[in-house]
């Protein structure tokens, strides 16, 4: 086959030298794949405890932590504005038809997974639907008269009840929320799905240059703007403290959107509903392209300057001081956070409090249409 030894040699170099090169070349390509191995998993490593040091069951309190807590600080405060035996009435609190069965009263806070809250209603009112089929949540004829407990305390007194007897059978529930996410939920969920835009009016006056093609974070700054400026005003941007009288009704639980999965048990299991799954949020059931609120929140926040931060802290104030919110810059955000410095951290703010836009149960704000651009 080769003619000469020299020949066989030439072709004998040749062939060691690719295949000499193709073992370097392999070696090469394994060390970077192994490179990228120990990248990948160092990676997977961070998310894994950032994901850890972010899941709701590390900061789940107590009930009665809480409540204690809040107490605590309504008191210190001077929040606390009814006397032994007194309450002040939460803004629509809801009972099922069959009330008897499932002694619950929930005061409804918008933003805080009240739907699903509902939702959970209809379920203990025997509707057979899966909870996706559920809808209209919100009309109060779907649920029972919170007269009739009126009504059972007055038959079993012999005279009209106060509000305290009245409820004194019932475990009586509320959800609470940080109010940097769920302002923002607020507003993703009331303005932004609402319009093609984005844009409202009274936005306009703090950033006139704003149209559709601003970016979210544009938007979501002159909204903010607008808040906490008292000049844009709906039931679903205002304090929680107040309108669902954190201070001044008899709680059994108040629960954290951002633990209530956790929680929700232990409502079950005080009025009879164990058997009763709890439905998911939007982006548990598959909506908000798979994206919470907690996820969009840099985002959305990240044009907010120090002085607007500082209105916004001032505007919802309360909520933080009262039930122990962390702020934006805090490691515990969203979360409660009772170690932290309160006089430190809104000490400022408590010592020249103005007054803070609120509303009464019962009043339901509303927003300007939106505008054409």
């Amino acid at each position: 086959m080769f003619t000469t030894k020299k020949q066989f040699a030439v072709i004998a170099s040749v062939i060691g030298i690719v295949l000499l090169f193709g073992v370097v070349a392999v070696n090469q390509r394994y060390k970077g794949l192994e490179k990228e191995l120990i990248s990948v998993e160092a990676q997977l490593e961070e998310e894994i405890e950032l994901e850890k040091s972010h899941r709701s069951d590390s900061h789940i309190k107590d009930r009665k932590e809480f409540l204690d807590f809040i107490h605590k600080q309504c008191k210190k405060y001077g929040k606390l504005t009814v006397g032994p035996g007194e309450a002040k009435r939460p803004r629509k609190m809801i009972v099922a038809k069959n009330w008897r069965e499932h002694k619950l009263v929930y005061a409804s806070n918008p933003k805080t997974g009240s739907s699903s809250f509902k939702r959970w209603f209809n379920k203990m009112q025997g509707d057979p639907r899966p909870y996706d089929q559920i809808k209209h949540v919100h009309q109060m004829g779907k649920y029972g008269k919170v007269q009739s407990l009126f009504d059972a305390a007055k038959e079993k007194l012999g005279r009209n009840a106060t509000l305290m007897e009245a409820m004194e059978p019932m475990f009586k529930v509320t959800v609470v929320r940080n109010p940097i996410t769920k302002l923002l939920s607020g507003y993703r969920d009331k303005i932004q799905r609402l319009s093609k835009t984005g844009i409202r009016p009274p936005m306009l006056k703090f950033n006139p240059n704003l149209n559709i093609n601003s970016t979210d974070a544009e938007k979501y700054a002159a909204f903010v703007e607008a808040v906490v400026n008292g000049k844009l005003r709906n039931h679903h941007f205002t304090p929680q403290w107040n309108k669902m009288k954190i201070c001044d009704f008899p709680y059994d639980m108040i629960l954290q959107t951002e633990t209530t999965n956790d929680d929700i048990h232990i409502v079950g299991e005080h009025t009879n509903n164990t058997g009763l799954d709890f439905p998911g949020s939007r982006t548990d059931v598959g909506q908000d392209h798979g994206m919470s609120t907690l996820q969009r929140t840099e985002g959305y926040y990240k044009l907010i300057g120090p002085e607007l931060m500082k209105k916004f802290y001032q505007h919802f104030l309360w909520d933080f001081v009262l039930m122990g919110y962390s702020k934006l810059d805090n490691p515990n955000f969203p979360y409660l956070d009772f170690d932290q410095d309160i006089e430190k951290e809104f000490g400022e703010l408590i010592a020249t409090n103005v007054d803070i836009v609120t509303e009464e149960p019962g009043t339901q704000p509303t927003i300007d249409p939106t505008v054409k651009i």
